[in-house]
């Protein structure tokens, strides 16, 4: 299993499987994130994840770049009219409000797009991700579940964190820095956190340094 395909099988499973236990009316659980989009944009890294039982036992987790951009949804229609000839009437109307793409540099870069759910800070619905040297919009993988971003700082002189909370079934949560490198003590006020929020937490996961960056080709670039 290569480490793309670790990671885009971590990240699409935790957004498509989604626990029977959440209540639909209540994105997010209603959480009011400590969320602020400008703070929010720009580069961070993977530094650790934070698993759900059934998650896979993996021999490491690959640390990649994460760029954090905004589109409204009128360049997300765009971008879609250029993708696909006769765009479906369901696809168009999930493209409502402020939206956010997360592009993972991975071996093959990947692109997440999200909608902001009105009314709950921080808290999107996942659209659908896409690699970017895909055409087609019909290579897309549909998600249909929740997350939410959520900044932390705890006093350790290593923030901010970004915590992006996975509404889903094998991951709890996934945690950025602004540079590369985490320590399981610096991550315990998170997981304290988390444990408030969703219940018991197990221990988290910290990712491995690539051996060299992968810098993507100039037309995959941000």
């Amino acid at each position: 299993m290569t480490p793309y395909f670790k990671l885009f099988f971590i990240l699409y499973f935790a957004s498509a499987l989604t626990s029977g236990e959440i209540d639909k009316t209540k994105p997010c659980y209603g959480h009011q994130a400590n969320f602020d989009m400008q703070k929010v944009l720009g580069t961070w890294y993977v530094v650790a994840l934070i698993p759900n039982r059934g998650f896979p036992k993996l021999r490491r987790i690959s640390c990649y770049k994460m760029d954090v951009s905004e589109t409204d949804e009128a360049g997300l229609r765009w971008l879609i009219s250029r993708k696909v000839d006769t765009p479906s009437q369901e696809l168009i109307q999930k493209i409502k409000g402020t939206i956010v793409r997360q592009r993972y540099h991975s071996e093959k870069p990947f692109d997440i797009w999200s909608r902001a759910i009105t009314g709950i800070n921080g808290c999107f619905r996942q659209l659908f991700s896409l690699e970017t040297n895909k055409t087609s919009l019909a290579d897309a993988e549909n998600l249909v579940t929740y997350m939410q971003l959520h900044i932390m700082d705890t006093n350790d002189g290593a923030g901010p964190y970004l915590v992006q909370i996975m509404w889903g079934k094998l991951i709890s949560a996934v945690i950025y820095r602004r540079e590369e490198g985490v320590s399981m003590e610096r991550l315990e006020p998170i997981h304290d956190f988390l444990s408030d929020l969703k219940g018991y937490q197990l221990q988290p996961l910290i990712c491995t340094k690539l051996e060299k960056e992968l810098e993507p080709p100039a037309f995959q670039r941000p």
